[in-house]
């Protein structure tokens, strides 16, 4: 939901399937002869016009920027939290250990804004927090709910990072 309690992208979906309803109905009366299939192709014309000029009225919900995260994962339910997180405006990368992430990291550099990390820790992440170089670390505990990461998460990728 955005902040007018619609569902988000409520109005450009409206919008895109009355332009093709519009298209087709301009289509359909070019090809019938006049008569009275021409006129009902006419109103459902004027129908859509109608229907178009209130689906504009609708506020179109503010895009939010995206949180670029890269997620140090190898939990079973991880799959599941991206798809609550990507709700939030995460957009999140999924790699299985913290030696595969040290890669990534080191590969794109500036292709994240936040490391999400199962329980991240000295023994357990030895050179991930010098391949984030200076990107934060938001730590995965158990029990951690979507919503509280995405918070965490987004308040950690608004912060500029070092140069």
């Amino acid at each position: 939901m955005d902040g007018n309690g619609l569902p988000r992208g409520l109005r450009h979906d409206l919008v895109n399937a009355l332009n093709a309803l519009l298209g087709f109905a301009s289509f359909l009366e070019a090809d019938l002869p006049d008569g009275p299939q021409r006129d009902f192709a006419r109103r459902i014309q004027d129908a859509g016009k109608q229907a178009m000029a209130l689906a504009e009225r609708i506020p179109s919900s503010p895009r939010v920027a995206a949180v670029r995260v890269l997620m140090v994962s190898g939990s079973a339910d991880a799959d599941t939290l991206i798809l609550e997180l990507d709700t939030y405006g995460c957009e999140v990368t999924l790699v299985p250990t913290p030696g595969r992430a040290v890669q990534v990291l080191r590969k794109a550099p500036g292709a994240w804004d936040v490391v999400l990390a199962d329980q991240p820790g000295p023994a357990d992440h030895a050179g991930l927090a010098e391949a984030a170089s200076g990107i934060e670390i938001i730590p995965r505990v158990d029990g951690s709910t979507a919503a509280a990461l995405a918070l965490a998460l987004r308040a950690a990728g608004a912060r500029p990072t070092p140069p």
